[in-house]
C-alpha cells in the first residue's frame, strides 16, 4: 500500500454517487442498503443520517458494526468499522441538508432526526487496477518524515532500504534533504511543519514526474493525517 492509492481513494469518496451500507440484521445476517453519505472528505470517518426508530437505528443500537462501500466505474473502496448514534444539536446542524427536509418536517431540530457516525477500523481498496488491504492503526503510523508509506515500499525489501527515519535521513538513494529538513527543525515528520508544504516537499511530491505523487500532494495528506492524529490525542 502506498500513499497514492490513499489519496486517489479520497478523491474517489468525495464524488461517489453510489454508496452502500452494511449492518447486522436482529437474525444475525447482514443487510445492505444504499445511502446518501454527507459531507465526503476521506476514508477515515462517514456520516449518514436515517430517523429514530427506523431499521438502520434500531440495529445499530444492538450492533454497531458496520460496512461502507464506495463504487464509481471500476474502483471500489470497502471501509469496515464502528457506529455511533449522535443526536446531540451541535451534530445534527453541522450535518444538515437542505433536502433533508422532505424526510425531517420540523427541521435540523426535528426530534426523529439523528446521525450515523462511521469510524473506519479497515479499509479495502480496488483503484486503477491496484489492490490494498491495510488498517488505519497501521496507516497512521509514522513511516517516514514526508509521508511516503515504508512498510510495504518495494524498495525496502529489494534495495534493502531501511527508510528515511531509521536511516536518519539517508535511505537507499542517499541522503534525503526533506527528511534532513524535517530532522533539523525537530519534527518527526513534515505534518507538524506550520508551513507544510513547503517549496521542497511540494516540489517532490508535485514535480517530480519519475518519483512524484500520482495523484499530486498524495504524500502530504498523509502528512495531514498523521498530524491530524497527533492533535486528536
Amino acid at each position: 500500500m502506498n500513499a497514492n492509492i490513499f489519496e486517489k481513494a479520497n478523491q474517489i469518496i468525495k464524488t461517489c454517487d453510489a454508496v452502500y451500507l452494511g449492518i447486522i440484521d436482529e437474525n444475525g445476517y447482514p443487510s445492505v442498503s444504499t445511502v446518501s453519505v454527507i459531507q465526503p472528505e476521506n476514508i477515515f470517518e462517514a456520516y449518514f443520517s436515517t430517523n429514530i426508530g427506523s431499521n438502520k437505528e434500531k440495529r445499530l443500537s444492538k450492533n454497531n458494526r458496520a460496512s461502507v462501500c464506495y463504487r464509481s466505474g471500476g474502483n471500489n473502496i470497502t471501509l469496515v468499522g464502528e457506529v455511533e448514534i449522535l443526536t446531540d444539536q451541535e451534530t445534527k446542524s453541522r450535518y444538515w441538508l437542505d433536502w433533508f427536509i422532505d424526510h425531517y418536517s420540523g427541521g435540523e431540530t426535528d426530534p426523529n432526526y439523528l446521525i450515523i457516525k462511521f469510524t473506519t477500523k479497515r479499509v479495502s481498496l480496488w483503484v486503477d487496477n491496484e489492490d490494498a488491504e491495510f488498517t488505519i492503526d497501521e496507516l497512521l503510523t509514522v513511516q517516514s518524515r514526508c509521508g511516503l508509506l515504508c512498510s510495504r515500499c518495494e524498495y525496502k525489501e529489494s534495495h534493502d532500504c531501511g527508510g528515511c527515519i531509521e536511516t536518519n535521513g539517508h535511505p537507499f538513494h542517499g541522503e534525503c534533504p526533506v527528511a534532513v529538513c524535517c530532522q533539523n527543525k525537530g519534527y518527526t515528520h513534515c505534518g507538524e511543519c506550520d508551513i507544510i508544504p513547503c517549496e521542497q516537499l511540494r516540489a517532490y511530491s508535485y514535480d517530480d514526474d519519475e518519483h512524484g505523487d500520482n495523484p499530486p500532494g498524495a504524500r502530504i495528506a498523509v502528512c495531514k493525517s498523521w498530524a491530524m492524529k497527533n492533535c486528536k490525542q
